[in-house]
């Protein structure tokens, strides 16, 4: 059964390096991420750290570092998922001219669309499944069947076998679909992608138009809103000068 929200806590750490969370715009640090998991097991909070991997700077050794890191780390879970470049947003805008795949139905966070510039798809692949390896293989071993409560336990247990069933079925991260057996077979998986489909140019220049639109008027309602706090700081200011010079707070009346 799912936990419950204040028993479970999926962090979006995002990506191991620094470099990684600013280009998504996240206002945490790498020693952000680790502190927070420290202070959600301390309360005794389920947590899963989150990973983004596969951008065009992604390497074998960036892979690696997700890997130490959430080791390191020690969440009760962990996850990679692939970046999915979704159309209509600021970071899809910055990398559009590397982004070649638009078959939305693979866009789905377990199928790389994007190819790092220093390895293929077949690879990102294979490390992402090596780090699943290696982590779940060691929580396996000398974690979860000793560590927590009884529930704590019973629940972590659970997720493993889960993990196991839908790899033995081929079913987690679609790898029967790609047929991915093992890192001998990274070189021959196939994603099959319908390359046929693109994204219209006028689709993104009116998507633009309505951001720029949207941004405008955000704009003005800031403006608006600055304007009204000035004018009220303005009339407590007046009134204070009037009290300070013995006016008073109340107003005269025709019989005083």
């Amino acid at each position: 059964a799912p936990l419950p929200r204040e028993r479970l806590r999926p962090l979006g750490t995002e990506a191991a390096a620094q470099l990684k969370l600013d280009q998504f715009n996240k206002e945490t640090k790498v020693a952000d991420n680790k502190e927070a998991i420290r202070l959600l097991r301390e309360a005794d909070i389920f947590v899963e750290a989150q990973f983004i991997v596969g951008l065009d700077n992604e390497t074998a050794e960036t892979l690696e570092e997700t890997y130490r890191m959430a080791w390191d780390w020690q969440p009760d879970l962990a996850n990679w998922a692939m970046y999915t470049p979704w159309p209509f947003t600021p970071l899809f805008q910055e990398i559009r001219d590397q982004v070649e795949i638009f078959d939305f139905s693979k866009y789905n966070f377990v199928t790389p669309i994007m190819k790092p510039a220093a390895m293929s798809r077949g690879e990102l692949l294979n490390g992402v499944m090596k780090n699943y390896r290696r982590f779940y293989m060691q929580k396996a071993l000398f974690h979860y069947p000793w560590r927590g409560t009884g529930f704590r336990r019973r629940y972590l247990l659970g997720c493993l076998k889960a993990f196991l069933k839908a790899g033995f079925a081929r079913t987690f991260y679609d790898l029967g679909k790609a047929g991915y057996w093992g890192p001998q077979t990274r070189n021959k998986v196939h994603f099959d992608f319908d390359e046929t489909r693109t994204i219209a140019e006028a689709q993104l220049e009116d998507w633009e138009s309505a951001a720029d639109r949207a941004a405008r008027a955000a704009e003005r309602r800031e403006a608006l809103k600055l304007q009204g706090k000035e004018r009220a700081n303005r009339r407590q200011a007046a009134a204070a000068q009037v009290s300070a010079c013995g006016g008073g707070t109340q107003q005269i009346t025709e019989n005083a």
